[in-house]
């Protein structure tokens, strides 16, 4: 009904009636406009214990989607979340290899604090996961994913009733592909959507690996040869697995009352530094990530352009559940960020790889304050190479700075060595499991494991 037709509607109702109409009226008008940003925090705090969504794109570069400035299509879904949602422009990844990163992801410590960093390395029983602190506070907790470095041997399930796996690469893909696709993670979390009970609060993680193995179904290759163009046709399929998401949400009545987080946990080089893939070096083209932030309700769109990391993920959706968020946690909640209190300020992210996956690795380790990223390579690594960028002016990280600014360095460099003296938690790491046979092949074939 137009503005005016409900207007002539209500002149023919009752004064009691009118009053009551009337208020309903403006109250609705009033939902459909978009939040301003210096309304937010009252806004957010009328939430109570809403559904989380959690949804990574693995290998995922923030500057080749639509939010970030990529004007090649690929990624609408995407977009169309930014228009009514948060976008962070600037997010680092703790590392540019999964186990490590997704680690401090789960666990917001950094990859010096939680020390897990080799093949065989894992979450032990008695880390604090976001999961588990969800779970206690009495949100159902589901996790769909299909990493094998997040596999169940290296204690990712832990904290989630029910953490799925699925097997098969899906319909529409060859079965050269290594891990399950789109499709399949969706419809096992769709599944859960279904089996879940909308009364009680619910933590949904998703997990896609398209991006990571470039792979996508004929109708989304659009983008030109080589792997460049798989790339982007892979960003293009997991975000119309996006709009699905949403739409499933929609469909069983949970999306008016979810705050959906998107994120990766690394990016993907293309040559940049001398590199290509991840899990090589701790730099920008591999921790660079996007991160958005879409609630239940539209916001007037907010960019935040103050660095932030992916530990502040976990203590974000622990304070919009209402849960206290622990002391051990290294990240920050990014909410005082989104609705303005907290004053623009970068926020310090270390970052580090273990021992090398790949021949052409460096075992490295970096630090980044947001104007400067001071990175080493450390042992079993041959080379003590440093390296200091200045990302006011180069925040692709590609002049070595080193020797022409020694105080910059300086100042970094004891930034880092100050990080490492504080040494690993306690209980947080688990080391030498064993690794599901069947996962280990898989990533043999990929090339981690020899």
């Amino acid at each position: 009904m137009r503005p005016l037709g409900a207007i002539a509607a209500l002149a023919r109702l009752r004064p009691l009636a009118v009053i009551a109409a009337c208020a309903a009226l403006l109250l609705a008008t009033a939902c459909e406009r978009p939040v301003a940003r210096g309304e937010l925090a009252e806004r957010i705090a009328t939430l109570e214990r809403p559904h989380l969504v959690l949804i990574l794109v693995d290998t995922l570069r923030a500057d080749w989607t639509e939010p970030y400035g990529d004007t090649r299509g690929t990624s609408p879904e995407l977009a169309r979340w930014a228009e009514r949602g948060v976008t962070f422009e600037r997010v680092r990844a703790q590392s540019s290899w999964t186990k490590i990163s997704m680690a401090s992801m789960f666990t917001s410590l950094w990859p010096s604090r939680h020390a897990i960093t080799e093949a065989q390395d894992a979450l032990a029983q008695d880390a604090v996961t976001l999961s588990e602190l969800l779970k206690e506070a009495g949100y159902r907790t589901y996790g769909v994913q299909c990493n094998g470095w997040l596999d169940q041997s290296f204690g990712f399930h832990q904290g989630f009733d029910r953490y799925r796996f699925p097997r098969g690469a899906g319909a529409k893909m060859p079965a050269t592909q290594i891990w399950p696709h789109a499709d399949r993670i969706f419809q096992e979390a769709s599944d859960l959507i279904d089996d879940h009970d909308p009364a009680e609060p619910m933590f949904l993680y998703m997990h896609f690996m398209d991006v990571h193995e470039y792979a996508a179904p004929p109708e989304f290759k659009n983008y030109g040869d080589g792997d460049v163009g798989a790339y982007l046709a892979a960003i293009r399929w997991d975000d119309d697995a996006l709009t699905r998401v949403r739409e499933k949400l929609d469909e069983r009545g949970l999306l008016d009352n979810s705050v959906i987080v998107f994120a990766s946990d690394h990016g993907e080089a293309f040559g940049e530094n001398g590199k290509v893939g991840h899990a090589r070096n701790s730099l920008n083209s591999t921790l660079a990530t996007p991160l958005l932030v879409r609630f239940p309700f539209a916001i007037e769109p907010v960019r935040v352009k103050n660095q932030v990391r992916n530990i502040d993920i976990a203590p974000t959706l622990l304070e919009l559940a209402g849960v206290p968020v622990p002391d051990e946690f290294d990240g920050s909640s990014l909410l005082p960020l989104i609705t303005g209190a907290e004053p623009e300020a970068d926020r310090v992210n270390f970052a580090g790889l273990g021992t090398p996956l790949y021949v052409d690795a460096s075992v490295q380790i970096s630090v980044s304050d947001g104007q400067w990223t001071y990175a080493r390579n450390v042992p079993p690594d041959p080379s003590d190479a440093e390296f200091l960028f200045d990302l006011s002016v180069d925040p692709g990280e590609n002049v070595n700075l080193i020797d022409l600014e020694p105080k910059a360095a300086q100042r970094m460099r004891e930034m880092l060595d100050a990080k490492l003296a504080e040494g690993a938690a306690e209980s947080v790491r688990e080391s030498d499991v064993r690794i599901d046979p069947t996962i280990a092949e898989r990533l043999r074939a990929m090339g981690y494991l020899q």
